[in-house]
């Protein structure tokens, strides 16, 4: 029961700061763009489907998008997974035709 009441806590502080944002100092700009990119999968999508919080956190992510985008790292993962199983049905596909 304690963590529900320590998630809603975080979720209260972090809307709490997106209804100050931009008026945040450094310390909590970098705290609200961490949780907005790593924070709980539920509570960030609690906050953005209230439209008091959505809007709030499209505009920080679009005033930092050098935080949100994709690393080249992860561009090429994501390339690999998307490239790599559709070169593998094709070898099947030309196998399984060759016989």
């Amino acid at each position: 029961m304690n963590e529900t009441v320590n998630d809603t806590s975080l979720r209260d502080r972090i809307a709490g700061l997106l209804n100050r944002y931009p008026a945040l100092d450094p310390v909590e700009r970098d705290e609200l763009i961490a949780f907005i990119k790593t924070g709980p999968a539920v509570d960030r999508g609690m906050l953005k489907g209230d439209p008091a919080t959505a809007a709030a956190i499209r505009r920080v992510e679009a005033d930092h998008p050098e935080h949100f985008r994709l690393g080249l790292g992860r561009q090429l993962f994501v390339a690999a997974a998307i490239v790599l199983p559709f070169l593998a049905i094709c070898w099947l596909a030309w196998e399984v035709g060759a016989k």
